[in-house]
């Protein structure tokens, strides 16, 4: 076969696989290890091939799995960390992901573990450096990534109870730094909404702001780095509580409803909501049956059109193309992927 008719073959295959064509040949080897492939590779690249990787937590560390074989370990020993770490799991944007490793000193109440961000598949984890806030009380805060003109960037929401406001911060790969955004401080809460849009140029939160308790999606442009407010019906309290908002696109949200606990707890009520301006309404579609037990341990093969709604300690797998609910996995931490070559390191 004609090496530039292979080299385009390659170019369209997911990077799961051709880290396996890697074992093939030297000629192999020599075109996915190039940065003109991996760059092409990056932007051109459409395969909806999809995985599932597992966060195993332990007192020593972290792992990240794919069908139990470790990609990415860390310990926690090397931050002095050794019990009481909850981790957040986040993603994902050009193959990368974020775990948000939270622990705080009771005394001081400032976060002393890092952001991890990782590519699983290139096995690459690097820990971000600590946002200093020294006249600040960090209880909580949020992240997000977005992978914009051929850099990384990852925004960290920093919930103030001292000052009743948030902070919000950037951090880009190619000035390996955190620079604060301009925002606005009437917002007193908020909580991350989940992306299943690949480009990750925005990112979404759902905050209340501190004066008039009004709810509103919080959108940043991650691009020009530009915050905005689309209010959204309903108390803050009913969408903390009950809902789990996704993004399918950068104007198309999907909003499930979980039961009460006096309601009926065997199934889950489906809204969408086309964003136009600064509003948005939400449309009824359709009820769908919860699994009525969890499953035994075994991630339910994965293909495209899945993803995972994380609710207490439950991880749930909707098939949104056959619209159900396929699995329910208890005390499990896990999370749909699509690997890319994007690399954690500034490049030269």
């Amino acid at each position: 076969m004609n090496n530039d008719v292979l080299a385009d073959i390659l170019l369209h295959l997911p990077v799961q696989s051709l880290l396996k064509f890697r074992a093939v040949c030297k000629f192999c080897v020599d075109v996915i290890d190039s940065s003109r492939f991996r760059k092409l590779h990056i932007h051109n690249n459409r395969s909806d091939e999809t995985v599932c990787l597992e966060v195993i937590l332990s007192n020593d560390g972290i792992q990240v799995q794919h069908n139990t074989k470790s990609l990415i370990s860390y310990n926690f020993k090397n931050l002095g960390l050794i019990s009481d770490v909850r981790v957040s799991l986040y993603g994902l944007v050009k193959g990368l992901i974020i775990l948000d490793l939270a622990k705080w000193n009771h005394l001081d109440r400032k976060p002393r573990a890092p952001i991890v961000i990782c590519n699983p598949f290139l096995g690459q984890l690097k820990l971000l450096p600590l946002i200093t806030t020294s006249s600040c009380i960090i209880p909580l805060r949020s992240v997000a990534i977005g992978f914009i003109d051929e850099d990384y960037k990852v925004v960290q929401l920093s919930i103030c109870k001292m000052h009743y406001c948030l902070h919000a911060h950037v951090y880009s790969r190619s000035a390996d730094s955190w620079r604060e955004l301009a925002f606005d401080n009437d917002i007193g809460y908020v909580t991350r909404v989940k992306s299943m849009c690949e480009n990750g140029h925005f990112a979404h939160w759902i905050s209340e702001s501190m004066s008039s308790g009004e709810v509103a999606i919080l959108s940043l442009d991650m691009k020009n780095e530009v915050f905005k407010k689309i209010m959204l019906p309903v108390d803050g309290l009913y969408y903390y509580l009950h809902s789990r908002i996704f993004e399918k696109d950068e104007h198309l949200f999907w909003r499930f409803d979980f039961p009460y606990t006096w309601q009926d707890k065997s199934s889950v009520h489906i809204y969408e909501s086309r964003c136009e301006g600064s509003k948005l309404s939400w449309m009824y579609m359709l009820r769908v049956e919860l699994p009525y037990t969890s499953s035994t341990g075994i991630i339910p093969r994965w293909r495209t059109g899945f993803f995972v709604i994380e609710r207490e300690r439950d991880a749930y797998v909707y098939d949104y193309r056959a619209h159900k609910f396929v699995s329910k996995l208890s005390n499990r931490s896990l999370t749909e992927y699509r690997g890319s070559f994007v690399s954690l390191e500034k490049e030269n």
